[in-house]
């Protein structure tokens, strides 16, 4: 008991320390668990910096005014950007989009056009695999809490020689994170830009081909022996997922493909459904298999992904495969060619929903939506069986098509600003949803 008291004690102020900025304890733990843990070493630095670390220190850069003015000097002179604000460099959802980003905004905006750009990161539990993946002569990835530390310090002072392509609620630079309405419209409205923009930019589909051999000897280890397709699921309340959706309703739509020659493959990191198993779904995430690169092999040779709204959706997208997401209350948060949303609809007892007053619950709430604040708020809608089997079969045909085809139904919504994102982006909602929930997608003053 008085060992449990202690743990306790100490993880009540370890949160009580992260509300309110204190970095000691977590930089002792922190160093504690370097000391000790092997994995641990694997995927972080040494010096591994927080966001607090930055928003605590920014002004440190005043006493250093001289060496880094000539240092900002020295990397304009040489044409190198520094990517700022990438915080959450331990996450799919935020490595994928934005690097992304960043590669896109080089070759559309002039004022990046021939830059080469460092991406500092004390974390590894992506790009320690992937590093490979993403660099290049024009991109370099730079492990280590001192060159993080110097270079943000450095981006900080001089905006000029800085690029910024993150997603999240970090700002270094404004020194405060962002508002929700900035991060889930302004910095979603850019991301869709920038992929219309860009629409036939993929660099890292372009590189499949040179692990054919790394691929083939996956497959044959997993027992794939023809094409596939993968299912992620999410089976806890995480990230756009407020309630998660019963692993039976997929059956259905596992049992389509599995009869027109498909083989089907459970990925991300959640343990596998006891009904996946009994279908003869591949269960690749709870296999020695299962890692970073792995996924990036595995996403990048399959015919089609349904998913969960995660980090792990945005590996298809930038990869240009065929993907549905289901079940987000962000209604739709991703904008490749090849995406088809299919969302969890939400409701309040004192005021009538529709999916533009949801998108602004969104803005205004934070990423639960308002869901646990308001008391008489409820899931309106949760994607049902038919609905998954019918937007997989709309998202089957992307898989020979490049481009989505826009139904009259989905041009009219795109077009009333019903859900304004969608206009900006190059995904849709699934023709069959809109259909059956029409209503919640027009505006209330056209009804």
């Amino acid at each position: 008991m008085k060992i449990k008291n202690i743990k306790n004690f100490f993880k009540i102020k370890l949160i009580n320390h992260r509300q309110n900025k204190i970095l000691y304890l977590r930089a002792i733990l922190h160093v504690i668990n370097y000391i000790k843990s092997s994995e641990y070493r694997k995927q972080r630095c040494f010096i591994d910096p927080s966001s607090d670390f930055f928003f605590k220190y920014k002004n440190i850069t005043n006493f250093f005014s001289l060496p880094i003015f000539y240092f900002a000097k020295y990397l304009e002179k040489k044409n190198i950007l520094i990517s700022n604000n990438n915080d959450c460099n331990s996450s799919m959802g935020h490595i994928y989009p934005e690097i992304a980003n960043l590669q896109r905004m080089r070759i559309i905006d002039p004022k990046y056009k021939g830059k080469i750009i460092w991406f500092t990161t004390s974390r590894k539990e992506i790009l320690g695999e992937t590093k490979i993946l993403f660099q290049s002569e024009d991109f370099k990835i730079l492990f280590g809490g001192i060159k993080r530390i110097l270079l943000t310090f450095v981006a900080i002072k001089y905006p000029s020689i800085s690029i910024d392509g993150s997603i999240g609620h970090i700002s270094y630079s404004l020194g405060k994170k962002h508002s929700d309405r900035y991060v889930f419209y302004d910095m979603s409205k850019i991301r869709a830009q920038l992929i219309s923009k860009t629409k036939n930019y993929y660099p890292l589909k372009s590189k499949l081909d040179e692990f054919t051999n790394k691929k083939n000897i996956l497959l044959q280890k997993l027992k794939i022996s023809k094409k596939y397709i993968i299912i992620q699921i999410k089976t806890f309340r995480s990230n756009g997922t407020l309630e998660p959706l019963d692993p039976k309703l997929y059956i259905k739509t596992i049992r389509y493909f599995q009869n027109n020659n498909y083989q089907v493959v459970f990925a991300g990191r959640e343990k596998i459904p006891e009904v996946f198993l009994s279908n003869s779904v591949i269960n690749y995430a709870n296999s020695k298999y299962a890692t970073v690169f792995n996924d990036y092999l595995l996403v990048g040779n399959s015919s089609l992904v349904i998913s969960t709204p995660s980090g792990f959706s945005h590996l298809p997208e930038v990869l240009d495969k065929p993907v549905l997401v289901l079940n987000s209350h962000f209604i739709c948060e991703y904008y490749g060619r090849r995406t088809i949303a299919v969302p969890t609809l939400l409701s309040r007892k004192s005021e009538t929903f529709n999916a533009a007053i949801q998108h602004e619950y969104i803005c205004k709430y934070g990423k639960r939506c308002g869901y646990f604040k308001f008391d008489d708020m409820y899931i309106f809608h949760k994607p049902t069986e038919d609905e998954i089997f019918m937007a997989s079969k709309e998202l089957e045909r992307l898989i020979d098509e490049k481009n989505l085809s826009i139904t009259p139904l989905q041009k009219k919504i795109r077009d009333s600003d019903s859900f304004q994102l969608l206009k900006y982006g190059l995904s849709n909602i699934s023709n069959n949803y809109l259909e059956r929930h029409k209503k919640f997608f027009i505006k209330l003053k056209e009804n």
